[in-house]
């Protein structure tokens, strides 16, 4: 009888095998993990929601601009139309046409001795564009002069001492244009728009801008005719020959306007 035995080496390579593949069984691949609700569906927090309205959150309205967000005119009118301006020391009263404005610039300041003098500087326009500006205060009063002139058109004022409304030209190379409140010369020299009352320490000055410019000039004697007889021109001779001087004196101050 033949009896088949085995090498031990090769039995205990077997059992090893057996061993490694047991391990391999214990050691395979996990199974999935079976998701829960937890993991499937993050749950909602407070950053996900939607946030509830709160006071900061209610749309506040957009404020309405304010004259201080619109920029405004340095110069815009003091008074309204229609009416009799007067000025702030009572020196002069003028009636207004309709639509007619006033800016009124008039300050505190003084006269070449340094004594307290109230000035009033005013500007008056039409709605047509036709500039007028009037002055009282100190000032030195012009002297006349001997040259070519012409007086286009006259306006008499209830002033007095021969002062009357007028445009006018003078030639001295070109011909440069006027047109104010002047004292006509006895002597034949041209007119001058300085004016001031017997007795009274201020001076007055009421004249129209032409051109815009302080010394309006023209080519001719036909243009400066023309300039100077245009219906703006007439309609600002008519109104600087309504001005009332009330004669009050230099040293006159507005109602609490301490010198």
């Amino acid at each position: 009888m033949h009896i088949s035995t085995r090498s031990p080496v090769r039995g205990a390579a077997a059992a090893a095998l057996l061993a490694a593949a047991v391990a391999l069984v214990g050691c395979g691949p996990t199974a999935p993990t079976v998701p829960t609700a937890t993991d499937a569906t993050p749950s909602p927090t407070a950053t996900s929601a939607p946030p509830s309205p709160t006071a900061s959150a209610t749309p506040t309205p957009t404020p309405t601009p304010t004259s201080t967000s619109t920029p405004t005119p340095t110069a815009a009118p003091s008074e309204t139309a229609g009416q009799v301006f007067e000025t702030q020391n009572g020196t002069m009263r003028l009636p207004l046409p309709d639509g007619w404005t006033v800016d009124d610039q008039s300050r505190l300041g003084t006269d070449l001795s340094g004594r307290p003098q109230w000035e009033n500087s005013i500007g008056f326009r039409s709605p047509g564009g036709t500039e007028l500006q009037y002055y009282d205060g100190f000032g030195a009063l012009a002297g006349f002069h001997r040259t070519e002139f012409g007086v286009v058109e006259q306006r008499t004022t209830d002033i007095g001492h021969g002062i009357a409304a007028m445009s006018w030209w003078v030639h001295d190379g070109r011909y440069f244009v006027h047109a104010g409140l002047t004292q006509p010369s006895s002597i034949g020299a041209e007119p001058v728009t300085e004016l001031s009352l017997p007795g009274v320490e201020r001076n007055h000055r009421f004249t129209m801008l032409l051109l815009g410019d302080a010394n309006p000039a023209v080519a001719s004697q036909a243009e400066a005719e023309q300039l100077l007889g245009g219906p703006d021109v007439l309609e600002a001779l008519e109104v600087m020959a309504a001005l009332k001087l009330t004669g009050v004196d230099g040293s006159a101050m507005p109602p609490g306007v301490e010198p």
